[in-house]
């Protein structure tokens, strides 16, 4: 059945009357072809550069599917924290319970940029349940986490929650007021 998919693919690419159709086939057919190399993909997690790794991210985000997801959350063991960084990020289009359960468990082993990409993406998921996790991290010492923990903790605080954002407006930072003015402008009338 691949063959005759990639065969589609190949021909629409190659031959149909419209370039919505030719632009979007040769797209599918990138990433039917990366779906397949996705063993080699996890090789050059492990031993490649970290420009391969980053580029190895940036492709995974793209495959989509379980395949990119299964990259990424390889990539969350990365020696280097600009690929964990990267990988964090870009899981927030798949927040499926085992993925978020795998970032939450890098919480403590992580700072900084990863430690903030993780909490930002745990927060887009709109999780309620996740509300205790990333309050933890409310008036992190680090202002960037502090601040990326006020508008993660917005998108899943209840309405009895909303005081813990509201004290981080005496923060000392700059960073971590403007992330609760932000935080503030998620508000709504379903929460009062």
């Amino acid at each position: 059945m691949i063959d005759r998919i990639e065969e589609t693919l190949r021909r629409m690419a190659q031959s149909d009357s419209s370039t919505a159709v030719r632009e979007a086939a040769a797209s599918a057919l990138d990433r039917q072809r990366a779906k397949r190399s996705v063993g080699s993909y996890l090789q050059t997690l492990r031993t490649g550069s970290l420009e391969d790794r980053m580029r190895i991210v940036h492709s995974a985000e793209d495959i989509g599917g379980r395949e990119g997801v299964s990259l990424l959350l390889a990539a969350l063991s990365d020696p280097e924290s600009e690929v964990r960084g990267a990988a964090a990020r870009a899981l927030s289009f798949s927040p499926t319970v085992p993925v978020l359960k795998a970032l939450a468990e890098r919480l403590s082993r992580e700072e900084g940029v990863v430690l903030g990409n993780l909490l930002e993406t745990l927060g887009k998921s709109r999780r309620k349940e996740l509300a205790p996790v990333i309050g933890k991290y409310l008036g992190h010492a680090d202002a960037f986490v502090c601040g990326k923990a006020v508008a993660a903790y917005a998108l899943v605080a209840e309405k009895d929650e909303w005081e813990k954002i509201l004290l981080q407006a005496e923060s000392e930072s700059d960073t971590v007021r403007a992330a609760v003015a932000g935080a503030l402008g998620e508000w709504s009338a379903e929460n009062s």
